[in-house]
């Protein structure tokens, strides 16, 4: 079986398998249901494999590896968070997801002391400013690594974006960079919705893996040539 055959089976199976836990999620009215857990998990690990399967496929050996830590440290946040259902270790890995992609799509050029001294000034205002208003329900660890989190997510969504208008990749291979980050940001944008409203709305954590899974799919594919990934299909 060739390369090809596996990357594009692995691919079917993997969307085949979206569509599956969506379809459970709706008839069940709960994301929860261990079914449907391990099969969200699975999607991830998915992607992860399909991303070592990159090899000469890629743009450099540089880009490939930074891709390979973030899926790898994303397979590691869903386990505690979808599977074990530990908060602060997931929180803490996505971080670190977030950072190597950041790092990934800035590695041709390097941001200027003024753009990492607003994002610095950003995040320090939002800390001190924020911390005060903790709702009482919410852990203080928790709370400084979901404000962490959240303009890190946003400092990777606005650099994710940039990588168009920079051409840092391929026109094609940024557009599936900014739309993996758009729908990666929609997710948590939900998971942060669903904190503040505390309680389970069926609704609300549908669209997270609604949006989530495409997003890691996109990602995983992104180290790809638009060429080779076109002649999968």
């Amino acid at each position: 079986m060739s390369k090809s055959s596996i990357i594009k089976s692995l691919i079917l199976l993997n969307i085949t398998l979206y569509f599956t836990f969506l379809i459970i999620d709706i008839t069940n009215k709960d994301t929860g249901t261990i079914y449907s857990q391990l099969l969200k998990y699975s999607t991830i690990l998915l992607c992860f494999v399909i991303s070592l399967l990159i090899d000469k496929d890629g743009f450099s050996k540089k880009d490939t590896k930074f891709l390979h830590i973030a899926l790898f440290f994303t397979t590691l946040a869903d386990l505690f968070l979808v599977i074990l259902n530990i908060l602060s270790p997931g929180l803490i890995f996505f971080i670190l997801v977030q950072l190597t992609y950041i790092k990934r799509h800035l590695s041709i050029y390097k941001p200027s002391k003024k753009i990492i001294f607003l994002v610095l000034s950003v995040y320090l205002v939002l800390l001190i400013s924020l911390f005060p208003l903790k709702p009482t329900y919410i852990d203080w660890s928790l709370y400084f690594l979901g404000i962490t989190y959240g303009v890190i997510l946003i400092t990777s969504l606005l650099i994710a974006l940039s990588t168009i208008k920079k051409k840092s990749y391929p026109k094609e291979n940024s557009i599936i960079i900014a739309l993996g980050m758009f729908l990666f940001f929609m997710c948590d944008l939900n998971v942060g919705l669903m904190n503040i409203l505390r309680g389970y709305n069926f609704y609300i954590a549908f669209l997270i893996w609604l949006f989530y899974f495409p997003s890691q799919l996109l990602l995983s594919l992104s180290g790809f040539s638009f060429k080779y990934l076109k002649s999968l299909f």
